[in-house]
């Protein structure tokens, strides 16, 4: 389990209450997760209304319980790379690599089982599901695939109906399967979203004094455009698969996920290959408006006063009202 995962024991406390008390006690948020251990730092940078956990595989199943018993999904991402579900430095024999063969194999599986609560299962479960599986797949599918399978389920069974899903990696949605299969884990009415380009889970704005070359580096995916400059190639952008009606759209649109507090968690922007100075210019006022250690840096650094702080924030709320709420 992650080190992140070990905090705020006291509010899990009422682990041992009924399943009605556990219901009532728990919080509807919006969750980020991060497989990588320097994606968490970023979003911890960030003025947001998205809670963020770091779990760097999805096989580490009772970290998925932990964060089901405590809370239910209004909005999820997901910040990985395509068809990885652990941290993409993992060596080898630990990754989890889900292509649409791989989750169709372990759906196949799951519906041969007896139905239990997903957020309760032992190994023996999954040892079942292990040996079931040798029927479908000569050696039996890896424990950790299983893992990472039941944990994505019991992700997506925990979302509330009206949610997004967000799956932030690179073209995910070129095999239309993908989210056809995410769709089918689920009995919520969500919306799922994939990319069909690239998405770049590192991106960052930063601020430079030229005198001293002092820098400030700043900002997260939230509050810009999930492809990068020259990487929309394909101009069918991010799809969304709605489980309500099994519709899949193309939105032919770059995605933007919200730092602010509205009811509103995504923008689906207009864009082409490459980004125009004024988008560029929107992603570096954002993400400096959305900073927390930028005030410190401004006044302590820039010489700049609380007065002309506010103001500057002032102009860029006004400036950008569609990204700024």
């Amino acid at each position: 389990m992650a080190d992140e995962e070990r905090e705020d024991r006291k509010e899990r406390d009422f682990f041992g209450d009924s399943v009605d008390d556990q219901q009532q006690k728990k919080k509807s948020i919006n969750l980020i997760i991060t497989l990588e251990s320097d994606g968490k730092y970023q979003f911890d940078e960030t003025v947001k209304m998205w809670e963020v956990r770091h779990i760097p595989s999805f096989a580490n199943y009772e970290s998925f319980v932990d964060i089901c018993k405590r809370s239910n999904f209004k909005n999820v991402a997901i910040v990985h790379h395509g068809n990885t579900f652990s941290d993409h430095t993992y060596a080898k024999s630990m990754k989890v690599i889900l292509d649409v063969l791989a989750f169709k194999t372990l759906k196949n599986v799951f519906e041969k089982l007896p139905k239990k609560d997903l957020i309760t299962l032992d190994e023996e479960y999954f040892e079942n599901f292990r040996k079931e599986s040798e029927k479908y797949h000569q050696g039996g599918l890896d424990p950790k695939d299983i893992k990472s399978y039941i944990s994505l389920k019991l992700l997506l069974s925990n979302m509330l109906d009206g949610g997004n899903f967000f799956s932030v990696a690179c073209d995910e949605a070129d095999d239309k399967g993908f989210l056809n299969e995410l769709g089918s884990m689920t009995d919520k009415e969500i919306k799922i979203f994939a990319n069909s380009n690239r998405s770049d889970i590192k991106q960052r704005a930063y601020e430079e004094i030229t005198s001293t070359k002092e820098r400030l580096y700043f900002g997260s995916l939230l509050n810009n455009y999930l492809t990068p400059s020259g990487k929309f190639f394909n101009s069918d952008g991010w799809y969304i698969f709605n489980t309500k009606d099994k519709t899949l759209t193309t939105t032919k649109k770059d995605l933007w996920l919200l730092s602010n507090t509205s009811k509103e968690v995504y923008l689906l922007m207009e864009r082409s290959l490459n980004l125009t100075q004024d988008q560029l210019d929107k992603i570096y006022n954002a993400q400096k408006y959305y900073a927390k250690n930028y005030k410190t840096f401004y006044i302590e650094k820039m010489h700049g006063t609380e007065t002309s702080y506010k103001q500057m924030r002032e102009k860029i709320k006004i400036k950008y009202p569609d990204v700024i709420k």
